[in-house]
């Protein structure tokens, strides 16, 4: 299998490479290497026989393409089908051959922080906040729960994302909703997140 990302070295992006070349996946990534972090990201994937940066100008058929964001897919790029990665779902319609998530708070390394909390769009949700605890998800956890949805053959789909802490009764689960189960404490995530932002704070 062959797998297009499309912004690529956005965080969220580089778990989702990372993730796919661990399983042996050949990965072909594209973005624009426009700030720091986005350079030092490149260069840790850039070592993967598995991973090709390609050139935002060339053609490429390929069967799946995982698109952070909300931007569409270049004209010159042909796909089969396409799983969107979004935390704003409500300006999206649903596209043929598309499955877009809509995601919680993500937490992980790389992610857009300061010490105080996570930055969501244009405000900082506080690590110790109600909404964080109860609602975010490690992105390796989300990840991992996502993933197979590149296997299943429905051609479009709305899907929301939920923190098994939201609530637990499964007869209430929503349609189209997926729950995830944190399997690791977040205090204990997030100590070598923190380990992690202060030896490379200069690039997050």
């Amino acid at each position: 299998m062959e797998v297009l990302v499309y912004n690529c070295f956005h965080w969220i992006g580089f778990h989702y490479v990372n993730f796919l070349l661990e399983q042996g996946v050949e990965v072909v990534g594209m973005d624009n290497i426009d700030t720091d972090k986005k350079e030092n990201l490149a260069m840790f994937l850039g070592r993967n026989s598995l991973f090709h940066l390609m050139n935002p100008q060339s053609s490429l058929t390929i069967p799946i393409a995982i698109i952070i964001g909300n931007n569409p897919l270049p004209n010159h790029i042909t796909v089969d089908k396409v799983i969107r990665i979004t935390n704003n779902i409500q300006s999206l319609r649903e596209q043929e051959n598309t499955v877009t998530i809509s995601t919680p708070i993500l937490y992980g390394e790389w992610m857009d922080m300061t010490e105080e909390g996570v930055i969501l769009d244009n405000r900082t949700v506080p690590f110790n906040s109600e909404e964080f605890r109860s609602t975010a998800i490690h992105v390796k956890e989300f990840i991992q729960a996502t993933l197979p949805l590149l296997e299943k053959t429905s051609s479009q789909a709305m899907i929301k994302v939920f923190s098994r802490n939201v609530f637990l009764d499964d007869a209430v689960k929503l349609e189209n909703s997926l729950y995830i189960r944190d399997n690791i404490p977040i205090e204990k995530r997030m100590k070598k997140i923190f380990e992690h932002y202060e030896r490379y704070k200069d690039l997050y």
